[in-house]
């Protein structure tokens, strides 16, 4: 039921990615919102439960974009990686964590984009548009980072209760039919 989950908040966050924050001016340099559930998936949920919903991101990503093939996949794995090892060998505490790590992790993949880009193109140069896009993103997520962490962890406490809440119930149910 886990992955039902997953499959929920991924399809929402990127039809929100693709179809509605491009059209919202504000929202012009905001980060990968799909980003954002894979460090989530990397700070509170196990390897083996997070890892093929992290291929399955990656996937629908590099489907739905014109990079180039397993762009996505790689940098999403890279992204699951490295916050895994920085929530471990930081141990921040406190409020100062959550905007670190998310900050953290939109710059690691503007890095393996950037990285990228670099690689594909030797004649690509910094411009002032990119170093103010990722200045942009960088205070988004500071900004509404944790909120996004805090509200996919709080949702899947509660999707959680509700599923148990029901399996406990028909348990229940056809258990005590079975003695009567």
């Amino acid at each position: 039921m886990t992955y039902g989950f997953y499959l929920c908040v991924s399809s929402c966050l990127i039809v929100l990615q693709t179809t509605i924050v491009p059209h919202l001016p504000l929202f012009d340099n905001f980060y990968d919102l799909a980003a954002l559930f894979i460090i989530y998936l990397s700070l509170y949920r196990p390897v083996r439960e997070s890892l093929p919903v992290v291929i399955f991101l990656g996937f629908v990503m590099d489907s739905l974009s014109s990079t180039p093939f397993m762009l996505y996949i790689t940098a999403y794995l890279w992204l699951f990686i490295s916050m895994r090892g920085i929530a471990k060998i930081l141990r921040l505490e406190g409020r100062f964590r959550l905007p670190f790590i998310v900050v953290s992790g939109v710059l690691i993949e503007n890095l393996l984009f950037i990285g990228t880009v670099f690689m594909l193109d030797s004649e690509f140069r910094f411009s002032v548009a990119v170093v103010r896009s990722i200045a942009v993103q960088s205070l988004w997520a500071i900004c509404t980072g944790s909120l996004f962490l805090v509200s996919f962890d709080y949702c899947h406490r509660g999707w959680d209760k509700i599923i148990n809440q029901y399996i406990i119930q028909k348990k229940g149910v056809s258990n005590n039919s079975l003695i009567d």
